[in-house]
């Protein structure tokens, strides 16, 4: 800045003060504390004081002006407006990727699939939550899963599970890392594909199907292979 003079202490007033306080402070240096010239003021310093109100009381400048003022001071641009918005963070299910008002609660399933959106747990996440729950337990039992949506589903069946993931036979190969909806009596989930191998059985090839709960929601966890609710 040129003018290193701050044109706010000048006029005795507030950097966010409004135009009309600009200009009741400007008449009062200038006729009541006698800076006026005609009333005995020095025209140096008048002429400062009509400077800065030149500037402050014309919008355009004194945006012009906060901008000069806000860079000298702290040496970075000025921020806008967009700047200064909170980004807006868009929550999606996880399957379907219906776009979400708000972060789901525990135990709510998505409108459009009616995937389970959180784990029925502390939310501190899976394998922190079973960190001491027992392990994998093989079980048996008919399974639905759902490659996107909406579709019908591929039937598969359930050869191990445990509070964090499950293991299932399936005649289609899913890929690995796609993200799968599962459905059967025992639970309702959504899992990521960690691995896929080939099972050879008498007159066909099957699919093992290893899959890591994203979220999970079981029918009836007490009793079963642990206690805790998740």
């Amino acid at each position: 800045m040129k003018n290193r003079r701050n044109y706010y202490r000048i006029l005795q007033v507030q950097p966010d003060a409004h135009s009309e306080i600009v200009h009741s402070s400007y008449r009062t240096i200038m006729h009541k504390l006698k800076q006026h010239p005609d009333l005995g003021g020095e025209h140096w310093n008048a002429a400062i004081i009509n400077e800065a109100y030149a500037t402050l009381s014309d919008d355009n400048k004194r945006a012009e002006y906060d901008k000069r003022l806000f860079e000298h001071y702290t040496k970075k641009p000025l921020p806008t407006k967009n700047s200064l918005r909170k980004p807006s963070i868009t929550i999606f299910c996880p399957f379907c990727k219906r776009p979400l008002a708000r972060k789901a609660e525990p135990g709510e399933s998505c409108p459009s699939c009616r995937s389970p959106l959180q784990s029925e747990s502390s939310g501190k996440g899976l394998q922190e939550d079973y960190q001491r729950s027992a392990e994998r337990m093989k079980k048996s039992g008919a399974l639905r899963y759902y490659s996107s949506w909406p579709e019908k589903g591929k039937e598969a069946e359930i050869l191990d599970l445990s509070p964090i993931g499950i293991r299932f036979l399936s005649a289609e190969k899913p890929d690995r890392k796609s993200v799968v909806k599962l459905s059967s009596p025992l639970l309702k989930a959504i899992a990521e594909v960690t691995n896929v191998r080939e099972k050879k059985v008498p007159g066909k090839i099957l699919f093992s199907v290893g899959a890591r709960f994203l979220t999970v929601r079981f029918t009836n966890p007490k009793g079963s292979f642990f206690s805790t609710v998740i």
